[in-house]
């Protein structure tokens, strides 16, 4: 049985994300219009049409965290394809080793929030585990803004490794972000 205060993990795929859909979507306006992130208001109807249209991609994994049906957190992300334009525009060449991709190679995670009062309990980690748990890809590459330092050293933390930074890429809020990577079915802290 479930106490009332407890938070509830739950993974699924495109049906989830439709259940949960609005509140995602509210939850991610409300975290990253915050400092430090850089946001502007186009930013939420492009976050709705982004999630949206990854709901429909093959592999496409969401874990939501919850407090009976208050969403306090999510997490999602998909495979990422092999002719995905992650890894054009950094400010300094990767190693070709690193930037090439074949199927099955690379999990994408695309946007992880949390509510504030939630942070520094564990419950973003434990999203991000869910996430990871039993995929097939060798690794998992995520992007965070550069002005998100605490964000950054949580992900340090959790075993993720900065490999450069991508952009300016014209037309994006913030222009410039931060890629980290981190191989996946090794042990975590």
């Amino acid at each position: 049985m479930v106490e009332p205060g407890e938070v509830v993990f739950e993974g699924g795929g495109r049906e989830s994300a439709a259940d949960w859909f609005r509140r995602i979507c509210d939850l991610h306006d409300g975290v990253f219009s915050a400092e430090p992130f850089a946001w502007v208001p186009e930013m939420s109807p492009g976050h709705e049409e982004e999630l949206g249209s990854l709901m429909t991609v093959p592999g496409f994994r969401l874990v939501v965290a919850r407090q009976r049906d208050r969403l306090v957190g999510y997490v999602y992300g998909h495979p990422l394809p092999v002719d995905h334009g992650w890894w054009r525009d950094f400010t300094h060449p990767l190693p070709a080793g690193l930037v090439r991709e074949r199927p099955g190679r690379t999990f994408a995670v695309i946007s992880l929030a949390v509510l504030p009062e939630r942070r520094g309990r564990g419950t973003g980690k434990r999203l991000m585990e869910e996430l990871l748990r039993d995929r097939e890809e060798q690794r998992a590459v995520l992007s965070v803004q550069p002005t998100a330092l605490a964000t950054q050293g949580v992900y340090r933390h959790w075993g993720w490794r900065k490999v450069g930074r991508k952009g300016p890429l014209a037309g994006v809020t913030p222009p410039c972000w931060d890629i980290y990577v981190r191989e996946l079915g090794v042990p975590r802290r």
